[in-house]
């Protein structure tokens, strides 16, 4: 069986991004490590908490499905404790149960963008955000609007 030869005209070719144009070059190397300023938040947001840890880890369970259990929270809020990291997808559910939104601020602190009130009434969704006052409306907007 023969050799197949490809012309360089036809070769596979990796495309570049435009990075150049206003795109994350302006933005320092390690700027957007948030794990210190999210563990504070988790801390504060814990203890500012009016339940127990074992109710709100019961709580967590409950809405996501998944077993959370005292020592996640304890290990997620640590700071000896570097190899452990929350997830982002339990962020919507620990906010819910703490009532307490500084997990989200924390995590976009240096991006140049943060929630629009301290009490958010509505997550954006794929370009849209659903609210609850006066029915489910579609509204475009920021990440929350009040």
């Amino acid at each position: 069986m023969a050799k197949k030869y490809h012309s360089p005209d036809k070769a596979p070719r990796q495309l570049l991004l435009p990075l150049g144009n206003g795109g994350t070059n302006t933005i320092r190397a390690g700027r957007l490590g948030r794990h210190d300023a999210i563990r504070e938040a988790l801390t504060s947001a814990l203890a500012a908490c009016p339940l127990s840890r074992e109710e709100f880890a019961s709580e967590m369970s409950r809405l996501l499905g998944e077993s959370i259990s005292v020592n996640h929270l304890n290990n997620w809020a640590s700071t000896a404790k570097k190899d452990w990291r929350f997830p982002l997808e339990y962020a919507a559910a620990f906010c819910l149960i703490s009532q307490d939104f500084g997990l989200i601020e924390a995590a976009l602190e240096e991006t140049g963008r943060e929630l629009r009130t301290k009490s958010p009434k509505c997550w954006r969704n794929t370009g849209e955000c659903w609210c609850k006052s006066g029915g489910l409306r579609a509204r475009s907007g920021n990440f929350w609007r009040g």
